[in-house]
């Protein structure tokens, strides 16, 4: 019984600590992202440059703004993890120019904008030619605008790419 009052008490302790009140619930996200390979529902690789596309949704009942074209310039943060090593690579995002931030789309309420990236095929064949096993990790970081608030977001999708030959 005692060691169950102290375990209690620490669990109170500690959820305090971090903060975990009626004041800090989680609420919905901000945006959703989704992605799925173009004309390739299985995300079957074979050889050749995959065409992702993003989608970037608003589950909200108020529009966000949104730095699309900046997005769209820069391409998500990509982060390619072979599932049978486990060894990660992380491709470098494009150049674009900062002003395009400022340049702001709003998404109404349920529907969503389109980001395209390209894997290139030497992007994925380091990871085993065409028997590549990949889990392709696509992060979205931008300053949103809800209201009369700007927010930091950040969001992502997940896609298996696997090779014909595996």
């Amino acid at each position: 019984m005692h060691h169950k009052l102290i375990l209690g008490v620490a669990a109170l302790s500690l959820s305090l600590a971090c903060g975990q009140n009626e004041d800090h619930k989680m609420s919905s996200p901000l945006l959703e992202i989704t992605a799925k390979c173009r004309a390739n529902d299985q995300c079957l690789f074979d050889g050749h440059d995959m065409f992702v596309d993003l989608a970037i949704a608003n589950p909200q009942d108020v529009e966000v703004g949104f730095p699309l074209e900046f997005v769209q310039a820069s391409g998500p943060i990509v982060k390619l993890t072979d599932t049978r090593t486990r060894a990660e690579t992380y491709l470098k995002p494009n150049l674009a120019d900062p002003e395009k931030q400022k340049n702001i789309v709003w998404i109404p309420p349920g529907r969503s904008v389109p980001v395209e990236w390209v894997l290139t095929a030497g992007e994925l064949e380091r990871f085993g030619d065409l028997a590549v096993d990949v889990s392709a990790e696509f992060t979205i970081m931008a300053r949103v605008h809800v209201r009369d608030r700007q927010l930091d977001f950040r969001g992502a999708a997940t896609l298996r790419i696997v090779g014909r030959k595996r």
